[in-house]
């Protein structure tokens, strides 16, 4: 589910250590089955503290993207985070209600 997500910056491996480590962070989503991963992380910033959503994927999004926000956005407040960032492709923009666009990323291979 989150293979489909990954790009070059991550491998699987990666994510488990990070997940083993307390680097990153794991929520699902279920019913019946797993429906969605989220992999997370909280990044520091000098002025303010944030949780950064930087892996999805899943199927029905319909019934979890919601439900997943809202426990998202609970763990981030009890972490003292200032605010959520989403990293993601484009269609996100679509689906993310109450966000928004702040930044383009751009980025060339060297």
């Amino acid at each position: 589910m989150i293979k489909k997500a990954l790009d070059d910056c991550y491998t699987t491996d990666d994510i488990l250590k990070g997940l083993i480590f307390d680097k990153f962070q794991l929520f699902i989503s279920w019913e019946n089955k797993v429906e969605s991963a989220v992999v997370t992380e909280i990044a520091q910033y000098p002025q303010k503290k944030v949780c950064r959503y930087f892996l999805a994927g899943g199927s029905n999004m319909n019934n979890w993207l919601e439900p997943i926000q809202e426990t998202i956005e609970k763990f981030a407040k009890h972490n003292n985070c200032n605010s959520i960032e989403v990293a993601g492709r484009k269609g996100w923009a679509r689906k993310l209600k109450g966000y928004e666009q702040k930044i383009y990323l751009f980025s060339k291979e060297l």
